[in-house]
Order: C-alpha cells, then sequence, then structure tokens
C-alpha cells in the first residue's frame, strides 16, 4: 500500500504513511479543498469486498461522523477508490500511545492517561457502539497530551465480512494480544470485551509487559482462556493493592465478574489517579521499620499535646456562632442564625470586611458515584463548612447581592460532574417524563437538541420547572445555592474553580459564539473534581432569589428565601465575560424563562 504516497484519494493527496496494521494503512493526507492535514485509514483487505460491504461502510461511517466526545477523533469524511474504502479523521501530530508503551510507566500517571480514554467508550456505549479493537495503536495523542481514541466500528465491519480470510489468523477481526477471551472464541461480544482491551492497556503501561505472551495469535488466545492472570506486583514491586484488584477485575476470563459498564471502570480509574495511595518497596524492610518509628514518635506527640491542651480547651468559653461566622466589621443587626453543630463551629479569628475569611482545608473528596437513573457520574461533596459570597465594591443592585461573606455548612450530597447533556435530556423526553426544549436550535446551530452531533453538548432552552422534572426524573434534585457555590469553590473561598488567577483561557467555555461539549476543559475543574461549572452554560439552581438574602441567610443547609418571583442561576456561560464566571456571581431569570445561555445539573442527598 506504499505505492499510494504521493497519489489522491478524491480530493486528499496522500503525503507519508503513518502506521499499518491488519486491517488498515493509515496515511497522512493533505485535503486541497479545505487546504488542512488529515488523517486517512484505508480499509486493505486481501480480497475485494462486497457490495453489501461497501453499502455498511457507508452507513458506519456516517454514524461515526455523528460521535460527538472531546476525547473521540473526529470523523470528517469518507469515500471508497478502487475497491478501496477509507475513513477521514482529524490529524493529531502527537503519535499514539503505542509510542510510550514498552516500560513501566507509574500507576497513578497510567490510570491518568486512560481515563479519557474510558470516558469516550463509556459515551460510544451508550449509543450503543462496541469498538472491538481497543489497543495503544488506536488510542491517539492531542498536541495538548490528550489521548483521543480512534477506529470505533471498524472491527465490527470487517469481522461480518467473513472474518477468517481477512485476517489469516483464525481469531477474528481485531489484535490477539487485547481481544477478551470471547472475542477470541468467536462468541458475541458487548461493552464488557472493550472493558477487557482497555483492562490489558492498563496493564501494559503498569508492567511495561503484555500479560499474555506467545508464538502465535491463537497461542495468545488460548492462553486467555486457560492461564490465570500474572500477578502484576511481580513486575512492580510495591504496587498498590487497589491497582492490582482493579486489573484483576478487569481483566476476569468470565465477563460477568469484570466491571459491568465502561463507566465504573473510569471511576475506578479516577480513584486510582486520585488517591494518595503509598507504594512501599518491598525489597527495602529497613525503610518500613523506619516509617513505623516515625508514625510512633509522631503519635506520642500527639498525645502529650493533647493532654496539656485538653484541659485548657475544655475550661474555656465557647465563642458564639456569630462571633465566629460574621467579620467584625459587617452588621449584624438584621442576622438571625441557625447555630451551628459543635462538631464544625470554626475557631478561626474575626477579619475585616475587606478580606474573606479563608476556611481550614479539608480533604477533598474522591468519592464517585453513576446514578442509576439517567447513568450521570456525581461527585459526593463532604459535610462541613465553606466561604461562601464575596466582598465587591460593586453597583449594590447586583455585586452587592454577593454580600456579605459568611461561612455555611452543609451537610453531605452529590452533585453531577457535568452539565445534562442533550443526550441524558431526550432520555427524559422519550420516558414522557420531561417536555422538549422551547426551542430545538442552538445560537449559531439550526439544528441542535435532536441533532446526535450534540448529544454531549449542554442541553438549553429548558425553563426552571424543566430542569426540576427532569432530575425528579433521574432521582435527585436541583442543588441549591450553597451546594452549588461549594462545588464550585471548595473550601478556601476561592475566585473561580481553578483558582484566583483571572486567566480563563483554556479552563473554561466563555467569550464564545456558542455552546460546547461537556468536559471540554478539564483545566478549569473545581476543588471537586466538577467541570464546566465556569462557562458554557449558566445552571439554575433550587433557590428562589433575593438580593439581600446573604444577610439573613442561616448558617446551616440555606435553601433561598421562602417566597420570590426569580429562580437563581450560576456559573456563567459561553457569552459570559471572565467576571460572571467568579463561583460567587449570581444572577437570576423568571421560573417559565428558557434561554440559550442556560441548563443545569442535579444534586442528589448522600442516604439515597
Amino acid at each position: 500500500m506504499s505505492d499510494l504516497i504521493g497519489k489522491s484519494l478524491g480530493r486528499y493527496h496522500i503525503l507519508e504513511q503513518l502506521g499499518e496494521g491488519g486491517m488498515a494503512v493509515v496515511y497522512k493526507a493533505y485535503d486541497t479543498r479545505l487546504e488542512r492535514n488529515v488523517a486517512i485509514k484505508v480499509i486493505t483487505p486481501s480480497r475485494q469486498l462486497s457490495k453489501q460491504f461497501l453499502q455498511r461502510f457507508e452507513i458506519e461511517a456516517k454514524a461515526l461522523a455523528q460521535l460527538s466526545h472531546p476525547n473521540i477523533v473526529k470523523v470528517l469524511d469518507f469515500g471508497e477508490q478502487d475497491g478501496m474504502p477509507y475513513i477521514v479523521m482529524e490529524w493529531l501530530p502527537g503519535g499514539t500511545l503505542k509510542s510510550k508503551m514498552g516500560k513501566s510507566i507509574l500507576w497513578h500517571e497510567a490510570a491518568q492517561m486512560l481515563v479519557p480514554a474510558a470516558q469516550a467508550l463509556g459515551y460510544v456505549h451508550r449509543q450503543g457502539i462496541v469498538h472491538r479493537d481497543v489497543k495503544p495503536a488506536n488510542i491517539l495523542i492531542a498536541a495538548s497530551g490528550q489521548p483521543m481514541l480512534s477506529d470505533f466500528g471498524i472491527a465490527k465491519l470487517l469481522e461480518s465480512e467473513q472474518t477468517l480470510d481477512l485476517t489469516g489468523t483464525g481469531v477474528g477481526v481485531g489484535t490477539p494480544e487485547y481481544m477478551a477471551p470471547e472475542q477470541g472464541a468467536g462468541q458475541p461480544v458487548d461493552a464488557r470485551a472493550d472493558i477487557y482491551a482497555l483492562g490489558i492497556v492498563f496493564y501494559e503501561m503498569v508492567t511495561g509487559r503484555k500479560p499474555y505472551q506467545a508464538d502465535t495469535p491463537m497461542a495468545v488466545v488460548l492462553k486467555k482462556m486457560t492461564d490465570p492472570l500474572p500477578s502484576p506486583a511481580r513486575f512492580v514491586p510495591g504496587l498498590p493493592a487497589a491497582v492490582e484488584q482493579t486489573l484483576i477485575k478487569a481483566l476476569a476470563k468470565d465477563p460477568a465478574n469484570r466491571f459491568q459498564t465502561m463507566d465504573e471502570f473510569a471511576l475506578a480509574l479516577e480513584k486510582l489517579a486520585s488517591k494518595d495511595l503509598v507504594a512501599l518497596p518491598v525489597a527495602f524492610p529497613s525503610r518500613l521499620v523506619v516509617a513505623g518509628l516515625a508514625v510512633g514518635i509522631v503519635l506520642c506527640l500527639l498525645v502529650a499535646v493533647g493532654f496539656i491542651l485538653l484541659p485548657r480547651l475544655l475550661a474555656a468559653p465557647a465563642p458564639s456562632p456569630a462571633a465566629l461566622v460574621w467579620p467584625t466589621s459587617m452588621p449584624t443587626e438584621n442576622v438571625s442564625p441557625s447555630p451551628l453543630p459543635a462538631l464544625v463551629i470554626s475557631t478561626t479569628s474575626p477579619v475585616s470586611s475587606e478580606i474573606a475569611p479563608v476556611a481550614t482545608p479539608v480533604q477533598l473528596s474522591t468519592q464517585r458515584e453513576i446514578n442509576s437513573g439517567d447513568g450521570a457520574e456525581m461527585i459526593l461533596i463532604p459535610e462541613g463548612t465553606f466561604i461562601m459570597g464575596s466582598d465587591l465594591a460593586h453597583d449594590p443592585l447586583f455585586w452587592g447581592a454577593e454580600k456579605p461573606i459568611h461561612e455555611v455548612f452543609l451537610s453531605p450530597y452529590y452533585i453531577y460532574r457535568t452539565e445534562v447533556t442533550n443526550s441524558m435530556y431526550q432520555a427524559c423526553v422519550t420516558a414522557a417524563q420531561c417536555r422538549k426544549p422551547d426551542v430545538l436550535r442552538s445560537r449559531t446551530r439550526k439544528s441542535y437538541f435532536e441533532n446526535p452531533q450534540f448529544n454531549n453538548y449542554p442541553v438549553i432552552y429548558v425553563t426552571w420547572q424543566d430542569a426540576v422534572n427532569y432530575c425528579k426524573w433521574a432521582g435527585g434534585r436541583l442543588p441549591s445555592e450553597a451546594e452549588w457555590e461549594k462545588a464550585a469553590r471548595g473550601t478556601d473561598g476561592r475566585r473561580f474553580p481553578w483558582g484566583d488567577d483571572e486567566d480563563g483561557i483554556g479552563r473554561a467555555a466563555f467569550k464564545h459564539g456558542d455552546t460546547e461539549p461537556v468536559g471540554t476543559y478539564p483545566t478549569g475543574a473545581s476543588p471537586y473534581g466538577l467541570l464546566d461549572v465556569a462557562g458554557n452554560v449558566l445552571e439554575w439552581v433550587n433557590d428562589n432569589y433575593a438580593v439581600e438574602y446573604y444577610n439573613q441567610s442561616p448558617l446551616e443547609n440555606p435553601t433561598g428565601p421562602d417566597f420570590g418571583t426569580r429562580k437563581g442561576y450560576r456559573g456563567g456561560s459561553w457569552y459570559s465575560l471572565i467576571d460572571g464566571l467568579r463561583t460567587a456571581a449570581r444572577a437570576s431569570s423568571k421560573p417559565d424563562q428558557a434561554m440559550d445561555i442556560v441548563g443545569f445539573r442535579c444534586a442528589m442527598d448522600e442516604n439515597k
């Protein structure tokens, strides 16, 4: 196939070969019409493909072009020339994950690298697509360093075109080293085959080797069916048990014993990437002894300090909640705070109204769950206090609504990691529990809500009641203003989800012309890991809205004024300037108003 270099497929001029596999050859090419570089995958069977295959290829290519996810390589075009079908994709200059294989990668770095690929697979699985050929060569690296998944659906097409003749391996289309046992045996497969394949990739990244090795592809498949999984800890001394357990579950021979959805596997990888697990080298027991002695000394010191200070603490008068929460120079005549539980009373000294009080940082939650109601990923926000509001000296009719700064206690709750998308909301419409958005287009797109190309974009043109109905259908509710703000800013009073830096470029969708896919800007995540809490769309909250509410808000689990004609929303939108992305910024609208800059995310009590 190297004879294609220098020639053209349609309007695409072939420049160089990028890679070759059993099913296809990938080239770098130049699009002479749009004047840009692209990647072209040319299907290269050993004999002429049938007319039926070419018809299926066209149908499948059109379906793949509708996939929209930030970690999926975009299909731009397709065609056929001289009996050779080809798919045109965006060109990524960073190569593939395969170039990074062959040596052991730190387990938490490997997990972090694979999370986006797992999320992309979870997305396509929800669209009813199984990849069937997950491997390092099909995980491309964008210029930003983000992994991008490619080659959806091609294996399925070729498998249906008399697999044995096409591959010559006798084990079906795909790559035997990464195939699930049931796939290698020619049995029907589902999304759990992709979980197994990604598990092999994770194993190889962590250990520097594939778990099953043999002289022939068939021998590799047989080993997967009969041999136990080699313990990854054999090759990486001191590997944490949580990493090994994740690999064992992903690589179970029986699909029923694996993670049952890719979302579950992605969640496990995220926990590994974020957990502070310590892998102590077993080859150096003396380090364990030293560590044990150090821990013992620290514990003794803590006990001694406790005996000295405890009597004094018990004898000291307890400070009043008002003195602990409100800065001393702020008026408190109209404040009717409900007392905070003794367990969460802060001992921070009162500060000037011109400086936001800083809450003692807590260990931010890494617990995440998948909501069975709609498949959304939820993050647990632990109980505790946080700093709410700001003291900006602006127009009192708008920014004055953020005053005064105060400390609020919230019980634990879950909140969606991203905004509710078009595809999620469509499921509620299909279930006859939600009505369609008031308008089906967006600001620049004639077709938006019912266009599969925008499935992973935030739903818009929904009223407050629409948002309430959806969250109820999904088993949750809208978050309160306080819950939304804590999830967005954490406990340190930061101005933006990412910190105090006013440069939001690359961290949020703002000053744009329209919405973007949810989760496009991971560097703009909140301290708890929420995405898009700044920009993309404003988000309805459950509370009634009042400008002066903070002057009389309860200090424990506030839920907004009892009466009002407007509902609040938070977070800024694609249309906002940087100041509108601040975590304390408040705005409101009539509850029956639907706009192209407002969407929502849901919350849920911890005990549900």
